[in-house]
């Protein structure tokens, strides 16, 4: 269905939640009209995990969060717009959804391990062993010790957190042994450094990425946007963090050939002199654009005050480029080790399928990644 509305001309994004719901929108809607504004860029509106505050830890991408109000009030909020001559752009996570048995599809994984319809939905390795959610206070075994772990019915509980239990798991009263028998494992937060087995966003443990270059898994990740691009509700498409996908071209050029007349942007960085790369899409969100507006609108002299100010607190003399890549070697070697350790272990892997004459020891595949 092809919304009739005016060329894209300005947008303004609202955030949702935090007591901004769809009926709220619709209020804000004759302001926005007056301002000049064609588009009204929503932030993440599927269901997310419980209480959150900006959307991106999508729980059930084939949902409308009810806490919004649902599908029926975003469609009302589509509608009052059309009449002001205002198109809606939903902001899509293809990237990633939220780590947490109130997502259905992981909650169907943790339950049923590789057997599951969605276990191959996300990037989980399971040569690595039991999925690890490094979500407790303590080790399991103290937990357990204290009584801080106890068993309802076919779930497992821990800090009021029910973890489901294999259906084909032991008949037994020993905790520790049900825990073991599980496709995942409890473990301490401080494991999410160097010991997570699902590929996060960044560092954010609470994210676990999907495999959304699989057809089925693109599928099932875009059919309630589909239906509400059809519907006419959504009018235009924004990407969140595409340079996380393992193909982004091959992704795109999907997605356009779904949507071949609905405007799409992606969130991407452009650093220093890069280019973006030759993608079906109207744009970025304007991430460069943003720096060079701040960067004219600094004051030289404030700036040179705050530079002088960090160097007095710190004691750093360096320059910013060279700060900088302390800083991404920093972020390499300590939050983000589980991923560099996949890395080195990928290397190592690849070195000797490559050559059966090298050899080269742990620490100079470490060095060589680094």
């Amino acid at each position: 269905m092809t919304v009739s509305l005016p060329s894209i001309t300005a947008t303004y994004r609202l955030q949702l939640r935090n007591h901004v719901d769809f009926k709220a929108a619709r209020a804000w809607l004759p302001w926005l009209k007056e301002l000049g504004i064609s588009h009204l860029y929503l932030s993440p509106f599927f269901t997310a995990a419980s209480g959150s505050t900006h959307g991106y830890d999508v729980t059930d991408p084939g949902e409308i969060d009810p806490v919004l109000g649902g599908h029926e009030e975003l469609t009302a909020l589509a509608d009052e717009a059309r009449s002001l001559g205002i198109g809606l752009i939903a902001d899509l996570v293809p990237n990633h959804t939220a780590f947490s048995v109130e997502n259905p599809w992981l909650y169907d994984v943790m339950r049923n391990g590789t057997s599951s319809r969605y276990a191959p939905h996300f990037d989980i390795d399971w040569s690595a062993g039991p999925l690890l959610s490094p979500t407790l206070g303590d080790t399991f075994d103290a937990m357990l010790e204290r009584g801080e772990i106890t068993r309802d019915g076919d779930t497992l509980i821990a800090h009021d957190t029910a973890y489901p239990l294999r259906p084909d798991g032991p008949e037994t009263e020993d905790l520790a042994a049900l825990h073991e028998a599980q496709h995942w494992r409890l473990a301490h937060w401080h494991r999410e450094r160097d010991g997570v087995t699902h590929r996060r966003f960044f560092n954010v443990t609470g994210l676990i990425g999907m495999r959304i270059e699989d057809e089925k898994v693109f599928e099932d990740m875009h059919r309630l946007l589909f239906d509400l691009v059809d519907s006419g509700v959504i009018a235009g498409v924004r990407l969140d963090h595409v340079d996380g996908l393992a193909d982004p071209t091959g992704y795109l050029t999907r997605l356009r050939a779904r949507l071949p007349d609905t405007p799409i942007w992606i969130e991407k960085i452009l650093v220093g002199d890069e280019e973006l790369p030759d993608w079906p899409i109207e744009g970025t969100t304007g991430y460069e654009a943003a720096r060079q507006i701040a960067m004219l609108l600094t004051d030289e002299p404030g700036h040179a005050r705050l530079l002088e100010v960090w160097g007095e607190a710190t004691g750093a003399s360096e320059d910013f480029e060279t700060a900088l890549h302390l800083a991404k070697a920093e972020v390499m070697t300590n939050e983000l080790a589980a991923e560099l350790h996949q890395l080195i272990a990928l290397a190592g892997a690849a070195l000797i399928e490559a050559s059966a004459v090298e050899d080269p020891g742990a620490e100079t595949i470490r060095e060589a990644v680094l």
